[in-house]
């Protein structure tokens, strides 16, 4: 791979992954005045932001680690039927993982964690805003959430959840009688007695987020290498000074790690381990469906959402730990399809479609890692945003800009320090 010279200020900055988050964070690097460079081992949005149906609601952004789970719940989740399946064969690699996100499961962490998504979720909707006022094109629409319930139990959970998220605003959040519940959404089928509409939302399809920004990039110069693999750092004193691919080095003046779950491989290569694993996640994409949900919706219980695009339906579940890997549970898309179709009146549901699984990046907290790893002065991170990738992109990449090119990110990361590790 050729070399090039470095240029004033930060300079070159490589973005190792090219997934949302790597590219929103050359989109802001370049946008406040670095020369990035992107590196993607496979194709730009090929990963974890594929085959999302993402909501971008802030008051649904919480940590995943709850108060109440215990040991016995966890074994409870081996149920390949479960919203959250724990591979058993994965088990003894897992545990010291799982017994970390236990110790989180608690109030004062939940709470803790739910302030600090907020802070960072507080310019979502503006730094959205702004990409789309520079230009970038992708396919997002303006929208409230529809959530049912056929228990009234899991509906007063989740809406306890909204209005411990909302805070002020929770008025966002509305109760719907069963009537209104079908008045909103009349492909349910019959069961369903209990709803809440959240409003003040969004929801993007996501590889047209990815196209957009890939597009955006592209049109300003920056260097893209597609199907080039990072396999470690050449560094002096603490500093890295290049990065080693598959095809060559290349010589940079600072790093960011945002190669979703595979980044804890690479921070271990910088010195400094962050103890990532996969949260896979299923979906299905259903093109030209005979019929079309009213608003984006989620089945409650079954913790199962889906989404309508332009021209194409896509329905999205499952939490799967079963390490680093891409393998498709043939039954857990069997399960989706059979829990959407008792749901919701779409013919296609039960084989239609095309079905997909992606690698959510998730840390014992779930919180984001964000800022600078302290084992070198010039090597950055971005990753671990579980299910909230999409969500929070655009305001995780221009504080982590900020604060790399102005000393300032805008927002406070502490919470999000890769030091916690």
């Amino acid at each position: 791979m050729a070399r090039h010279p470095r240029s004033g200020g930060l300079g070159r900055v490589g973005i190792v992954g090219g997934g949302v988050i790597g590219l929103c964070t050359a989109y802001y690097l370049k946008k406040l005045g670095a020369d990035p460079v992107l590196i993607e081992s496979s194709t730009l949005g090929s990963g974890c932001s594929l085959g999302n149906g993402v909501w971008v609601v802030p008051s649904l952004a919480t940590p995943l680690p709850a108060p109440g789970l215990t040991l016995k719940s966890l074994t409870w989740m081996r149920r390949r039927d479960s919203p959250l399946y724990i591979k058993p064969s994965a088990l003894p690699m897992l545990a010291p993982w799982l017994m970390r996100f236990r110790t989180f499961c608690n109030d004062s962490d939940q709470k803790r964690g739910i302030a600090a998504l907020a802070a960072l979720n507080a310019v979502t909707m503006e730094r959205y805003d702004e990409v789309a006022a520079d230009g970038v094109s992708f396919e997002c629409y303006e929208s409230g959430l529809l959530m049912a319930f056929r228990e009234s139990d899991r509906a007063a959970a989740a809406q306890k959840e909204v209005k411990l998220v909302a805070g002020a605003r929770a008025a966002a959040c509305r109760e719907l009688d069963e009537t209104e519940l079908y008045e909103h959404e009349p492909m349910l089928r019959p069961g369903f007695r209990f709803g809440l509409f959240v409003g003040g939302g969004r929801y993007v399809r996501p590889e047209s987020l990815t196209a957009g920004l890939a597009s955006s990039l592209r049109a300003s110069g920056v260097e893209i290498h597609e199907g080039v693999t990072a396999t470690g750092f050449r560094s002096e004193r603490d500093r890295v000074t290049a990065i080693v691919t598959s095809k060559g080095d290349l010589d940079v003046d600072a790093v960011v790690l945002a190669a979703g779950a595979h980044t804890g491989t690479l921070s271990r290569m910088a010195g400094w381990p962050i103890p990532l694993t996969a949260g896979k996640g299923y979906s299905v994409t259903i093109e030209q469906p005979t019929t079309q949900l009213r608003q984006p919706l989620y089945l409650g219980g079954v913790k199962i959402g889906l989404s309508p695009f332009n021209g194409t339906l896509r329905f999205v579940g499952t939490m799967e730990l079963s390490g680093i890997n891409r393998r498709m549970d043939a039954a857990r898309i069997r399960s989706l399809r059979r829990q959407v179709s008792l749901a919701v009146d779409i013919p296609e549901a039960s084989e239609g479609g095309r079905a997909w699984v992606g690698m959510r990046p998730i840390v014992p907290d779930s919180l984001p890692v964000i800022g600078k790893l302290p084992s070198r002065e010039n090597a950055y991170v971005n990753t671990g945003h579980q299910m909230l990738g999409i969500t929070l992109a655009p305001s995780s990449a221009c504080a982590l800009a900020g604060l790399m090119l102005e000393g300032k990110a805008g927002v406070g990361l502490e919470a999000f320090s890769a030091r916690r590790f």
